[in-house]
């Protein structure tokens, strides 16, 4: 194989190789992401038809958060090593349009919690390999690499954001019933799914030169992208180290925190608030993540001060401002703030156990990431859950600021911090 097609370039007219395109990979993660976070502002209504309490509101997150976990284990185990990415990739984007199909056309609460299952299945397979997958195959196509390795860690809040807020603006508002939002997610899922079906069906024929019949990109060798390549029986996976983890994990508690939060604080804990208002609001802190995963992510020295900082505005506005226009202004600007640190130390995480990660590990990598992320998300929404019955959403706020505070302190003093690394490293290595 030739050093042009190493990079995914015919050698005759320097044009990628078909099926180079990262996009409908990137659309899976996004897709599936959005469809996790499309019940947030719903489940007032959920529990009204379900005739559950708060407690039970979680207790179908926690099904949730146990797919998606499940979902990760799988792209962890050694028998998955043998699956190529794309398939992978594939099949998370099939278990999210199931889901959504069944969340959209069979009632009841058990269909619903089968749904969220199966959504979080899909969630957890897609994360662990499509952040691999978008970035090799920009590389292999020679397309946009920049504008890919750094929208890459930002992809997986993109979509958290864009759950809650088209449920909030499409569905509060009566534009589109809930059942047409699940059907539309699942048409762009399969439609993605299809096409990356159809391109790993058709390889470009193998292009002869001096040198004899060239491999092509789509083949059997082009294990780099497409296939992760087993370790053998003697070699231990390299997992994520224990820095990115507690990174990834501590993002993920701070926007579920958010997430358990919101419903609670816009409704004054006296009426109940619009699912418009609810979905906007908690959009706020994931769509703030992604920017920061993105344009901050070199920022890394940022990261806990920010968080602080928003934590602190939103537990000044519930407290001294509960159930007005003041206070809920101060919690979505707090949560805006918090969100972008959030999102910069997320991104920072994710591509420090990449970049210490072999090339065949990478996937455990992105799955260790990743499972430590979704433990934090569902911490704070169960806790919170249950304790926000009887403790001020204030105190709660100030515990897991001075909790974060520890944490931050910790991973930005530590010798050899990722938070510390230089910008550039971050961009060229991680992804």
């Amino acid at each position: 194989m030739t050093a042009t097609e190493e990079r995914g370039v015919r050698p005759a007219t320097g044009r990628p190789v078909r099926g180079s395109s990262p996009v409908p990979a990137a659309v899976v993660t996004v897709g599936t992401m959005a469809l996790a976070t499309v019940p947030t502002p719903l489940y007032p209504a959920y529990a009204r038809t379900f005739g559950i309490d708060e407690t039970g509101t979680t207790v179908l997150f926690a099904v949730f958060a146990l797919g998606a976990v499940a979902g990760l284990s799988i792209v962890r185990t050694r028998r998955c090593a043998h699956w190529a990415v794309r398939d992978r990739i594939v099949t998370a984007a099939l278990l999210g349009a199931a889901a959504a199909v069944v969340l959209a056309v069979v009632p009841g609460l058990v269909a619903f919690a089968l749904g969220r299952l199966l959504s979080g299945l899909g969630v957890g397979i897609a994360a662990a390999s499509a952040v691999t997958f978008v970035t090799d195959r920009a590389r292999a196509g020679g397309r946009n690499v920049r504008f890919w390795d750094a929208v890459t860690p930002g992809l997986a809040m993109t979509g958290l954001s864009l759950g809650p807020a088209a449920a909030g603006l499409v569905v509060g508002t009566g534009a589109l019933p809930r059942w047409g939002l699940y059907v539309a997610i699942a048409t762009v899922l399969m439609t993605s799914a299809a096409l990356l079906a159809h391109r790993a069906s058709r390889p470009v024929a193998p292009q002869a030169t001096n040198d004899g019949p060239q491999a092509t990109n789509d083949g059997p060798q082009a294990t780099n992208i497409e296939q992760q390549p087993a370790a053998g029986p003697d070699v231990r996976p390299r997992t994520a180290r224990w820095p990115d983890r507690l990174g990834a994990c501590t993002a993920f508690a701070v926007t579920g925190c958010f997430g358990a939060l919101t419903p609670h604080l816009l409704s004054g804990g006296h009426h109940q608030p619009s699912a418009t208002a609810v979905g906007v609001v908690a959009a706020l802190p994931f769509l703030a993540g992604a920017i920061g995963a993105t344009v901050l992510a070199g920022r890394g020295r940022w990261a806990f001060p920010l968080v602080v900082t928003g934590l602190v505005l939103v537990a000044v506005a519930t407290r001294a401002f509960p159930g007005t226009v003041l206070g809920t202004v101060g919690f979505a600007v707090g949560a805006a703030i918090a969100g972008a640190g959030a999102g910069i130390l997320f991104s920072r995480s994710l591509g420090s156990a990449l970049r210490n990660a072999p090339p065949e590990h990478r996937a455990v990598a992105a799955s260790d990431t990743f499972t430590s992320a979704y433990v934090g998300l569902a911490v704070p929404v169960v806790a919170l859950g249950t304790l926000l019955g009887v403790v001020q959403p204030s105190v709660v706020i100030v515990a897991f600021t001075a909790v974060l505070a520890v944490v931050g302190t910790v991973l930005t003093l530590r010798p050899g911090s990722h938070l510390r690394d230089a910008a550039v490293r971050q961009r060229t290595s991680a992804l």
